[in-house]
This record gives C-alpha cells, sequence and structure tokens, in this order.
C-alpha cells in the first residue's frame, strides 16, 4: 500500500498538568475520537467542549490547542490522521474543507454505528498484516459517511479529481526535501500556474506552497521530537535552502522556534 494511502493511528492522553501550548501542524486531515475525559479544545479561535464518544473533525488548516481537561480522568484521544487525496471521488471532501459559521471543523456525537466502527479501527490497528491498512481505510471511510449522514452533509456530486493531480502530490512525496516551484507542479499537471493553484487548494484544503510547507514543518517537529539530530541537518533534510528560511517558515506555523519542539528545550 501506497504511503498516501495509509491511515495513522495514535492514542494520546492529557491531563492539566501536560497539555502543551504548541500548535499542532500537518498536511493532512484528522478524526479524532474522544475515548474518555471531556474538555476544551480551541480550534482556530473556537473554543470546543468536547467529550467522551465525540468525533471532532480537523482539516489541514486550522490552528488547535487543548485548553482545559475538565473530568476528573485523564482527556484521551484515539487519533485516525490521513492525506486529503483519500477522500478524492469520495464526495467526502467538504466535510473537512467547507466552513459552516466560518469554521471548518465539525463535531458529530458518535451513535451506536458509529462506536462499533471505531472500535473496530482500534482493534485493527494493533494488526501489522498486509490487509490492516486495507481494512483501515475502510473502516475510516464507513465512518467519516455515518458523520456526514448524522450532520446531515450531502455528498459532493461533483466531477471526479483529475488523476494528474494525483501524480502531483505522489511528486511532492518523492521530492519535498529539495526545492520544488509552482512551474514545475503545474506543467505535472498540464495547467497554467492560476488554474492548477486554485485547482489543488479546491482538493486539498490548503495551496501547494502551504500544502510543502507543511508538510516539511511537521516532518521537522517528529524529527526535533524523536531524535537528536542538529537543527542544521533537519532543517537540510527537510528541503530548506537555509537555517534562515526554516526557522521563518517554523515560526510562521507554530509561532515558536524548532528547539522548542525539543524534548529538553535544550537546542534554541
Amino acid at each position: 500500500m501506497e504511503p498516501e494511502r495509509s491511515i495513522s493511528i495514535q492514542l494520546k492522553s492529557f491531563t492539566n498538568q501536560t497539555i502543551s501550548q504548541k500548535l499542532h501542524v500537518s498536511h493532512r486531515f484528522k478524526a479524532v475520537w474522544i475515548r474518555k475525559g471531556s474538555g476544551f479544545w480551541n480550534i482556530a479561535g473556537d473554543v470546543c467542549g468536547v467529550k467522551a464518544n465525540d468525533l471532532v473533525l480537523l482539516n489541514n488548516e486550522e490552528e488547535r490547542v487543548i485548553e482545559q481537561v475538565t473530568s476528573e480522568e485523564q482527556l484521551e484521544f484515539f487519533i485516525m490522521e490521513f492525506e486529503p487525496r483519500l477522500l478524492f471521488d469520495s464526495g467526502l471532501l467538504p466535510l473537512f474543507t467547507e466552513q459552516v459559521d466560518g469554521y471548518a471543523h465539525r463535531i458529530v456525537a458518535a451513535d451506536d454505528a458509529m462506536l462499533l466502527i471505531l472500535k473496530s479501527i482500534m482493534d485493527e490497528s494493533h494488526n501489522q498484516d498486509g490487509l490492516t491498512n486495507l481494512i483501515l481505510i475502510s473502516s475510516v471511510m464507513q465512518l467519516l459517511a455515518l458523520s456526514a449522514r448524522r450532520t446531515g452533509f450531502t455528498p459532493d456530486g461533483g466531477p471526479r479529481v483529475n488523476p494528474l493531480i494525483k501524480q502531483v502530490l505522489a511528486y511532492i512525496d518523492e521530492h519535498y526535501t529539495r526545492r520544488i516551484t509552482l512551474t514545475e507542479l503545474a506543467g505535472i499537471a498540464h495547467m497554467s500556474s492560476t488554474a492548477f493553484s486554485r485547482y489543488f487548494t479546491k482538493y486539498n484544503g490548503i495551496g501547494p506552497a502551504q500544502y510543502i510547507k507543511r508538510k516539511r514543518i511537521a516532518q521537522a517537529i517528529r524529527l526535533l521530537e524523536e531524535t537528536d539530530r542538529t537543527i542544521l541537518d533537519i532543517a537540510m533534510d527537510c528541503g530548506f535552502q537555509n537555517i534562515s528560511n526554516f526557522y521563518k517558515a517554523f515560526h510562521s506555523l507554530t509561532r515558536r522556534i524548532p528547539g522548542d519542539y525539543r524534548p529538553n528545550r535544550g537546542e534554541k
């Protein structure tokens, strides 16, 4: 299974002592099942109360940070993360990109059918055989379809996504660690730069430059948190031509410096 078709699963727990003000950065969409607890989650300035068995749908643009845990038990998230392209041709993209009352995120109270699927996704995520990702994809798609029905969302019946956009995304996956130009990507799609930017944004939630920047910074954050490689080495490995550009891009998305994401905050 190609990496871009994968479902990434994470389980995270929070208390008022462990919540962080660090902004999350990603080029991917998320469906977050609140497994336990309750709290307040600031999503793009909208302070939302979340509780057990809510399903929160998040796009790749809205900033979010947990403000408070209000339950005695930990606030526990079961996170399903995936590329926007997973929803191509499904009609479900607007579920993550269209705004309602000025916001794109949606909070859905999971019903019994959704909870059964969520529990099966959790069980399947522990398997490691060749069928696991296919089962996760089909289960997540069913979960999102039920979420759409529960919210009264009508799937987009518009035209299918241009297959060349999928080639562009595969090209970005392979080459994001070096300089990529808009002209280069538009050429792959056989479009003008203006038409390509508009089309790319429609189907990915953000424009091509923002998509690449978020992909690079998300990878940089992972390396900062999980390795002891130098910041310069990480910057170069994530496609930045110099350390100054890396710091500017990093701060523009996180409003922090890279060293803040080190577990011991030792390197600035």
